[in-house]
């Protein structure tokens, strides 16, 4: 199938090193098969991982294997992802466009050099416990998340409140001017900072907001010593930004994800 051409010098970081908030339902030789029934709408829970490259034919087993298990449970969608730094062939794409999949190309970014800090008026503020600040933060992911519909928005409510009790995750939210005006939030392991997801409001881009959420996980990642990454989607990755800031792309995988509105 051959490979991507991606830079392996200096690599620290790889997918495998990703926060993966799903359960292992099953694996095989082929794939491991993610399924978490409290976050069914949730398409990065409820997915096929290959492990090797499919071909064609054997694609489509997996397909209506995964597609009858989905509506078995209530799912509309279809998620495949397919082996790190491995080229998804032309055959493949285009049995899954016609099937009304969508590619996908996600791109890993690692933060080779810590950037000089700005400085900034806008606040950034760690939520440490469900208090206000908390609440500001629910309201700015909520935000966000109703692009996705009113359940998705309501299940990562929970998630969120499930999390801030975790130490691992990094919750922030930035004010301007005294207003909740974006959030991100960032998963810490054994050696890296994972930059997970990241939101600045509609009327507040564009006014530093979001280097202000970035330089916090900086500053957060700088004091405890470990590597900063995040995945971007490399359809419409802002490369030259990420580069300017001090990213290097280290690492890149191919999606096939099917969505409801494919079924029309």
């Amino acid at each position: 199938m051959g490979e991507l051409n991606i830079n392996k010098e200096t690599i620290q970081a790889s997918f495998s090193n990703t926060h993966n908030d799903s359960n292992v339902y099953e694996v095989n030789e082929r794939y491991i098969h993610y399924h978490t029934p409290n976050q069914l709408i949730k398409y990065y829970a409820n997915y096929f991982q290959y492990k090797v490259m499919p071909d064609v034919d054997m694609f489509m087993t997996d397909y209506e294997k995964q597609k009858t298990f989905h509506e078995q449970r209530g799912q509309k969608h279809t998620l495949f992802i397919f082996p790190e730094n491995e080229v998804l062939d032309d055959a493949l794409q285009e049995r899954g466009k016609a099937l009304g999949f969508t590619v996908e190309k996600m791109e890993l970014y690692v933060l080779k050099e810590m950037p000089k800090f700005k400085d900034t008026e806008i606040e950034v503020v760690q939520v440490l416990k469900e208090n206000d600040v908390f609440l500001d933060y629910l309201e700015v992911c909520r935000e966000g998340d109703l692009e996705y519909g009113e359940e998705f928005a309501d299940l990562k409510a929970r998630t969120h409140r499930r999390d801030v009790l975790n130490p691992q995750i990094l919750q922030f939210v930035a004010y301007q001017h005294g207003f909740p005006a974006g959030k991100v939030n960032a998963v810490e392991s054994a050696k890296y900072v994972e930059i997970d997801d990241f939101y600045v409001l509609d009327a507040m881009r564009k006014q530093g907001v979001g280097r202000a959420l970035q330089q916090a996980v900086w500053r957060y990642a700088a004091q405890v010593g470990k590597q900063v990454f995040l995945i971007a989607d490399g359809n419409d990755a802002p490369r030259e930004m990420y580069q300017r800031q001090g990213y290097a792309l280290v690492s890149e995988r191919y999606e096939l994800l099917r969505v409801p509105s494919a079924n029309n």
